[in-house]
This record gives C-alpha cells, sequence and structure tokens, in this order.
C-alpha cells in the first residue's frame, strides 16, 4: 500500500481500477445501490448507535451528502463472527438477490483465520460472482485493525497476513482497497494512539474509532469517485481465476432437498435466550441424536453447512461419493456461551461435477457441549444443487442470519 503524505493526508489506499462505473451513475445523477458485505465492524458492533456511528453508517451519511440529487439503496449484509467463505456463499441471497448493485464494499481483514487457500478461494469467488451477474459492478475492499495486529506490526513491521491474500484478490481484478489498519498500526507504534483510545475490545471500534475509519475510506473514496469522463467504458472480460477451485458458484440451498434423511424435523421459529450476531427466531433442519443423517446431491467442486453452533452443538461425520467417513468438528470456544451463525465446509477441492455428502451426527459428543444437536439453516454448494425431491416436503427451511 502507499504511503502517507508529508500533509498528513491518508493515502493507505490503491485506485488501481477505480469506481468508474459507480462515479458515472452518480455524477448523472441515477439511482445507486451500495451494499456492504462483512463481519461484525462493517455489522457496527462496538458503536453507540451503528446506524449512525458505525464506518458503514458515516460512509452512507458522506455519499447522500456529496450525491444529494442520488436516489441510494444502501444494504447491510453484515454477519458478525462470519469470514469471507461464508460471504461467497451467502452473496447471492444476502446482496445480489435479483438486485442490480452499483457499489459493493468487501471487508474480512480480521475475520479470515484459516490462511492463504481459503481466503483467496472465497474473496475470488465473492469476485466473479458479482461481476458475472452485474459486469459494471464495482467493489472495494476494504482492511480493519486488531488489537494483536497493532502487536505484530510493532514486532514485524507488516499487518495481517490476510490482508496480503486479500491483495493478491484486488490486483488479479484491478479493484481498489483501502488499507485503515497499517494507518493505525502506524499510529501506535509512533505514540499518537493508544488501541484503548479507539476500541473498547480486541477487534471492534468505538464512536471514535469508526470516525476515523470513516474518515480514512471519505478521503479515499473523494479522488476514487472523482468526475469521470461521460461514456462508461466497455468492462473488462474476467482473467483466468488465480485458483480454480474459488467459490465462484457458490450458493445457499435449501434444507429441504435433503434426501434419505433419519432423525431430521424442519422446526419452523426455532429460538434460544441465548444468542449472538442473529436475531431469533429462524426456521431450521434440526436432529439431536447420534446417528441422525441425511445425503446431500450436487454438482460443483466444494459442500458444506450453515448453521446455529451454540451450547448443545455435536460433531459430524461425513462421506464424500461413498467413501470413508471423516469427522469435522463444530462445537469451538465461543459455543458454550451462544448460538450463533457458523458455516463448516465438509468436501471442498472436488471435481466439478456429480457428488453425494452423506452426513451423520457423530456418536461422540464434543467436550464442553451439552448435546449433540445440529440446528442446519442453509447447505452450502459451490455449484448447483440436486433437483431431485426431498424425503421432506412443505416449504422452506433456513433463513437470513441478518440481526
Amino acid at each position: 500500500m502507499s504511503a502517507i503524505s508529508q500533509t498528513g493526508k491518508f493515502t493507505d489506499w490503491i485506485a488501481r481500477g477505480g469506481l468508474r462505473h459507480c462515479a458515472i451513475r452518480m455524477s448523472r445523477e441515477e439511482a445507486t445501490t451500495v451494499a456492504f458485505l462483512g463481519g461484525s465492524v462493517t455489522a457496527g458492533a462496538g458503536a453507540s448507535d451503528a446506524e449512525r456511528t458505525s464506518y458503514r453508517a458515516l460512509i452512507c451519511s458522506y455519499l447522500q451528502e456529496r450525491f444529494e440529487r442520488v436516489a441510494f439503496t444502501f444494504i447491510n449484509a453484515a454477519i458478525g463472527g462470519t469470514d469471507s467463505a461464508y460471504g461467497a456463499f451467502r452473496l447471492r441471497e444476502h446482496v445480489l438477490d435479483g438486485r442490480r448493485v452499483d457499489l459493493l464494499f468487501v471487508e474480512f481483514a480480521v475475520n479470515d483465520e484459516d490462511g492463504r487457500t481459503k481466503s483467496v478461494r472465497a474473496m475470488e469467488g465473492i469476485v466473479r460472482q458479482a461481476k458475472r451477474i452485474n459486469p459494471l459492478i464495482d467493489i472495494c475492499f476494504v482492511y480493519t485493525a486488531s488489537r494483536q495486529g497493532a502487536e505484530d506490526y510493532a514486532a514485524s513491521g507488516k499487518p495481517q497476513a490476510n490482508i496480503g491474500y486479500h491483495e493478491e484478490v484486488a490486483a488479479r481484478y484491478e479493484l481498489p482497497s483501502v488499507e485503515f489498519a497499517s494507518r493505525i498500526y502506524r499510529m501506535i507504534a509512533a505514540g499518537a494512539l493508544k488501541w484503548e483510545e479507539m476500541s473498547g475490545d480486541a477487534v471492534h471500534p468505538n464512536d471514535y474509532g469508526y470516525s476515523l475509519y470513516a474518515r480514512y475510506l471519505r478521503e479515499s473514496l473523494e479522488e476514487l469517485l472523482q468526475a469521470v469522463p461521460a461514456e462508461t467504458a466497455a468492462p473488462a472480460p474476467l482473467p483466468a481465476p488465480l485458483d480454480p477451485f474459488c467459490y465462484e458458484q457458490a450458493l445457499l440451498a435449501n434444507p429441504q432437498i435433503a434426501e434419505l434423511a433419519e432423525g431430521w424435523s424442519f422446526v419452523r421459529g426455532w429460538t434460544n435466550e441465548r444468542v449472538c450476531n442473529w436475531t431469533p427466531p429462524a426456521d431450521v433442519f434440526r436432529a439431536e441424536q447420534a446417528g441422525a443423517r441425511f445425503r446431500l446431491r450436487f454438482t460443483g467442486t466444494a459442500a458444506g453447512l450453515a448453521l446455529l453452533a451454540g451450547m448443545e452443538t455435536g460433531g459430524v461425520d461425513c462421506s464424500i461419493d461413498e467413501g470413508p467417513y471423516q469427522t469435522a468438528e463444530i462445537f469451538d470456544r465461543y459455543c458454550d456461551q451462544f448460538y450463533r451463525p457458523k458455516i463448516v465446509l465438509l468436501a471442498d477441492s472436488l471435481s466439478d461435477g456429480p457428488h453425494t455428502l452423506d452426513v451423520r451426527i457423530s456418536q461422540q459428543m464434543p467436550e464442553g457441549s451439552t448435546g449433540r444437536s445440529l440446528h442446519i439453516t442453509r447447505f452450502l454448494i459451490n455449484g448447483s444443487a440436486s433437483e431431485r425431491n426431498s424425503s421432506y416436503a412443505g416449504g422452506e427451511a433456513g433463513g437470513r442470519d441478518h440481526p
């Protein structure tokens, strides 16, 4: 990323292909849809009022003030505690969903923890999905800070590795990117800012921290949205993917497509008193006993589960194409506190073709769990779902995990 200028103006951003198409729409005073896809920082966790003082809310206000004659539609597609992989699988349903989106901000730099492969597959999948649906969409990556990132930066002089992985995708597709993280880390290293002044925990800014993020993004947008030629240039064709297994065809599928289901039922309006990052109720595909099983038929390269994981969550055994069963752990250090949205990929890097995924609840109860239950909201498929009839009939299961 570029350095801070001598005037002190924020320049930790790279324009690349810029935001040309939406800038033209705004300059013509055409209706414009802006979406924010991310985790809890984009949702506004830590702000006194997420719809007024988060960086997302402040940027919405900035755009409305700068382009006061433009009719804006803003989409908040943030789910706290989720990574870019979930972002890729829910992009169609939560963001695109038959709508024309003109500008998409993507923020997952503090949530991606599983290394380069998953980050690149997910971020590239988001970009390729969005651009195939609307070749004129503009996409901007946003990189936020964390307490651990500040400590690592003090030792190494580098921001968190996920920023570099995301930058590979941004460079490949000529996308602008705005990095809050290194600016914050440099200020802390220089003694000009303490982490505690901008955040009450390890990740989420307070109102002052969000005002810094909004100021940095606003300053980059001042140049990225400068006046441009009146004619819209034809969009460049998509390059070959960085990773052939990227989540370009990712989608959320209704659990009612499950076959050979034993021990499972659809529960409408399921709720729990202890929740985080979602607002009850939700429709779920639920089982509570070890050995409860189902089969998912799909065509593609990856499949998994989107679920609500909590105090009673069990593990799963899964078999791809009738091969040996492997155990996937779902219960983690947060599950004993509340139910929250979580995903687990059970099969990945498959040949692009038809597959079967057999899933059963494990006999072994996870340490710390009080049960063996699973509450599935959607299946994850990078490809397409089977058109075969379900073992269960009668309506939709699952639902948005939005707060």
